[in-house]
């Protein structure tokens, strides 16, 4: 550990110019630093930013280069490996088959992995080669291999040790470490733990995201059944069971809620199903030509019952020929069904929702319009996101219609916006590209 010491004690007298200093020392080699910081950090696939990292390693740092990942029960496992000689690829994949032997305190990895700092053994002899053998079989590898040096890095990020990057040079190059190679694979080990780091994290949110995926699949799955035979039950109930009459009012009316709220439920149901698909970008529209006039006739009668409910003036205003627009008819009525039935709902009795429809080039564009009381202007940037509901109405529905109808849109490669006064009323606006026929989905809109 002599030599260990000495470069140690070297670097750290470096004092106050430290990062100036190791510029100097490292030269041209910032310039490779920069660019294999970057290309460490262009993909958050796990596999891949492990790979990137011992292929930018050799034969720059190393003639193999090889990368252990520690996970939660301190159990070191090899990610990636490489060597400069192609012809000693098999040996690499018969040697990454070997979990690092780390069980005892003298072996160079655990001494990197616990105290945090390099570890750089510049005569590798048989001794050496037997402290890091498993068995025989892997000591015979290992002399295959013929290292002549070894620089081993630990791997950390946000105070937690990853795991451990380790460098050996061999004969094949007749490479020795020196002061500058150990500053320099520092510099690649701190880089490779921040990328490491950041793939891990990404891969734990998708792995939660499809925990959560398949957690609400299941469960909505489990409620719509029962929920489907109380819809039935109240449903017979109502037109076999219960007379239609004065002395059975109460009776109905009481069923009739119960008839409301499981409707309401298995709407909940389904805005969670589309909720998820959203979030996982796997939401499906399934893109046909239709006509707009049928579709926003539609789309008006459905809403009257509701306008007419609370006096409301509700409009229509499009050209009498309108092109023909791909898109997933259903969805689009689920689209305009939410912005219209919030139209309907914010606007005070007498007021006017407006329903417009144009051709903007080569996209169908479409407003619902209110007159309602607005939305104060530090709530307009939030009315998308996912729950969210100003506080008076916050009991007014679950918080993902306006989230679900953006999600609908942007799948059709679409834009939905949203301006507002306060006191005067509110205007979606969201445009629909005329597009072609097909299958798409959120990812594939957004790569479009």
């Amino acid at each position: 550990m002599a030599e260990t010491n000495s470069w140690r004690a070297r670097i750290a007298r470096l004092g106050e110019t430290a990062e100036r200093r190791r510029r100097a020392i490292l030269g041209s080699r910032w310039e490779f630093l920069a660019e294999a910081g970057a290309l460490m950090e262009a993909s958050l696939d796990y596999e891949e930013t492990l790979s990137s990292v011992v292929q930018l390693s050799v034969p720059t740092v190393a003639d193999y280069c090889a990368i252990g990942v520690m996970d939660e029960r301190g159990v070191v496992t090899w990610g990636s490996s490489t060597h400069r000689n192609p012809a000693k690829a098999d040996l690499v994949a018969r040697l990454r088959k070997y979990t690092p032997n780390i069980g005892g305190m003298n072996h160079p990895g655990v001494q990197a992995l616990l105290s945090g700092e390099p570890q750089l053994i510049n005569t590798v002899d048989e001794a050496f080669l037997r402290l890091l053998a498993v068995d025989d079989s892997h000591l015979a590898l290992l002399r295959d291999l013929g290292p002549t040096a070894y620089l081993g890095i630990p791997l950390v990020a946000r105070g937690k040790v990853r795991g451990l990057l380790i460098f050996v040079a061999t004969a094949e190059s007749g490479r020795r470490y020196t002061d500058s190679d150990v500053l320099f694979a520092t510099e690649i080990g701190r880089r490779a733990a921040l990328a490491v780091d950041h793939a891990l994290l990404y891969r734990a949110a998708e792995e939660a995201g499809r925990d959560r995926e398949k957690m609400v699949a299941v469960v909505s799955h489990d409620l719509k059944n029962p929920l489907s035979t109380i819809q039935m039950a109240v449903s017979f109930l109502l037109e076999d069971i219960v007379p239609d009459d004065e002395p059975h009012a109460l009776e109905r009316k009481q069923l009739n809620a119960v008839k409301r709220e499981a409707a309401r439920m298995y709407r909940l149901i389904h805005d969670l199903l589309d909720m998820n698909a959203i979030e996982a970008g796997k939401l499906h529209v399934h893109r046909r030509a239709h006509e707009i006039a049928p579709l926003v006739d539609e789309v008006v009668d459905t809403l009257k019952p509701l306008a007419h409910a609370k006096q409301i003036d509700l409009q229509l205003e499009a050209p009498p020929e309108l092109p023909v627009v791909h898109a997933d008819r259903d969805r689009l009525f689920q689209v305009f069904s939410n912005l219209g039935g919030n139209a309907i709902k914010f606007t005070p009795e007498g007021g006017r929702v407006l329903i417009r429809a144009r051709q903007d080039d080569d996209v169908v564009t479409f407003e619902v319009a209110d007159t309602g009381p607005g939305i104060p202007p530090g709530d307009v940037e939030r009315v998308f996101d996912r729950y969210w509901q100003a506080k008076k109405t916050a009991n007014l529905g679950s918080g993902l219609g306006l989230t679900i109808a953006k999600g609908i849109v942007e799948a059709h490669g679409g834009s939905i916006s949203v301006s507002s006064a306060l006191g005067e009323g509110t205007v979606f606006t969201f445009s629909i590209p005329l597009g072609v026929s097909g299958t798409t989905t959120m990812q594939a809109a957004a790569t479009a």
